[in-house]
């Protein structure tokens, strides 16, 4: 082989090396959340009674409240159309209305049954201070016949200031869970990125047990993140 054959041969190989690359990059085809809801009751705790009076007090303090209802006084109602608040004066204005007929034209998502979920929001109650698991609180599924692609998930937020959202842990399973439940990253927290939740091919459906722990200072409240599914190929 002459040396323009093995020039020759050599610029082919080196211009198809990014035809190769390309082949192995994996690219995000779609993406889905689930809203994460934590209703939290707050952790017991102890009231102490008020002691009773000593003989050296004439009275214990408290707070005492009465009621009286006039059993004469009847139920007014009433009713009104387009209330409008003019100055201190209310004024009742009846209008006529028409309806406008809105018409819009719908296209199906191409990618809209690569990846879905069979919930789109799931609620759970926990007690400040203790932990809770849910088995298969949601489902996710990924329907093509690619023969390899790759699930990232995690949350995208905490759930307050004191409550980080990888107080939730989940265990990801086609047909039994893991003997350990494994903290979701947190998108915002983690440097924008998401974690690899497996790589498979085909058809699949997992389940997803979710396990939170609820900090003991966590104030009674709903408290909402969001699990996101990138599925790349």
């Amino acid at each position: 082989m002459s040396a323009r054959q093995r020039w020759f041969w050599a610029l082919v190989a080196f211009a198809a090396l990014p035809l190769v690359a390309q082949a192995t990059i994996q690219q995000q085809r779609s993406q889905i959340g689930v809203a994460i809801t934590i209703n939290v009751t707050p952790a017991p705790v102890s009231m102490l009674r008020p002691r009773p009076a000593t003989a050296s007090q004439t009275s214990a303090s408290g707070i005492v409240a009465r009621l009286v209802l006039d059993p004469h006084e009847r139920l007014r109602s009433g009713s009104a159309q387009s209330l409008a608040f003019v100055g201190p004066n209310l004024v009742a204005q009846s209008a006529n209305q028409k309806a406008v007929k809105v018409e819009a034209e719908v296209s199906p998502n191409p990618a809209g049954t690569l990846l879905y979920s069979n919930q789109t929001g799931v609620q759970i109650n926990a007690t400040a201070g203790t932990s809770v698991t849910v088995s298969c609180a949601y489902q996710i599924t990924v329907h093509t016949t690619i023969t390899s692609w790759k699930l990232e998930h995690g949350v995208y937020n905490d759930f307050a200031s004191g409550f980080p959202g990888g107080d939730l842990k989940n265990s990801t399973y086609i047909t039994a869970p893991g003997p350990v439940a494994t903290p979701f990253v947190v998108y915002q927290d983690d440097g924008g990125l998401w974690a690899v939740l497996t790589t498979n091919g085909g058809a699949k459906t997992y389940c997803v047990d979710l396990t939170i722990t609820v900090p003991v200072t966590v104030a009674q409240g709903s408290y909402t993140t969001t699990a996101v599914y990138t599925l790349f190929y």
